[in-house]
């Protein structure tokens, strides 16, 4: 336990958003840059996950505690325990007891599972637009940005074909596995 001389000197750091500075070049483009991106505020992710669409299963909190349900969301998108219990508010300790609980890990489990869901649903609605700037990078002037966008289609392709592969491989094992089953 740090004694009252370490805790002051310890300081709780929030996340500060991102700025990207202004172009200033003669021949930088008139348009505005994008807003800055902010971090991700992983308290608004309970009401997100519960608009979501489908056959989700929902969440039942009525088993945690007030201060459980307010950092579930928040460990959820933490990387490691020591900062999902700083910015949760609670000590270490707390927060390895509660994931020892099988209320708040099972709730955990199904909260990341909708949010790798989720996560899918929105790159799977970027898809068009992710094809059309490679199909643009495809055509830029400079042969090295050519070069890293055909790298990337046919990255892509081969992988594609291979869980194409990999999913005929499965049907052809399930159908071997139910003939075999209804000839025993």
């Amino acid at each position: 336990m740090p004694t009252s001389k370490h805790r002051k000197h310890r300081k709780h750091r929030s996340p500060k958003p991102a700025h990207l500075p202004a172009k200033t070049t003669d021949n930088a483009p008139e348009t505005p840059l994008p807003a800055p991106i902010q971090p991700h505020d992983p308290t608004n992710a309970l009401p997100e996950l519960a608009e979501m669409s489908g056959n989700e299963r929902e969440i039942d909190l009525s088993a945690l505690s007030p201060r459980q349900q307010a950092a579930l969301p928040i460990v959820a998108c933490s990387p490691t325990i020591v900062q999902a219990a700083r910015a949760a508010g609670v000590g270490e300790s707390t927060l390895r007891r509660w994931l020892n609980d099988p209320a708040f890990s099972d709730c955990l489990a199904e909260l990341r599972r909708q949010s790798a869901n989720l996560a899918r649903q929105k790159l799977l609605a970027l898809t068009p637009l992710c094809i059309s700037v490679l199909a643009d990078a495809m055509q830029n002037p400079d042969p090295a940005i050519r070069l890293r966008a055909v790298n990337y289609a046919l990255s892509f392709n081969l992988r594609a074909a291979e869980l194409e592969n990999l999913s005929s491989n499965l049907d052809d094992l399930k159908t071997a596995i139910s003939l075999l089953q209804k000839s025993a």
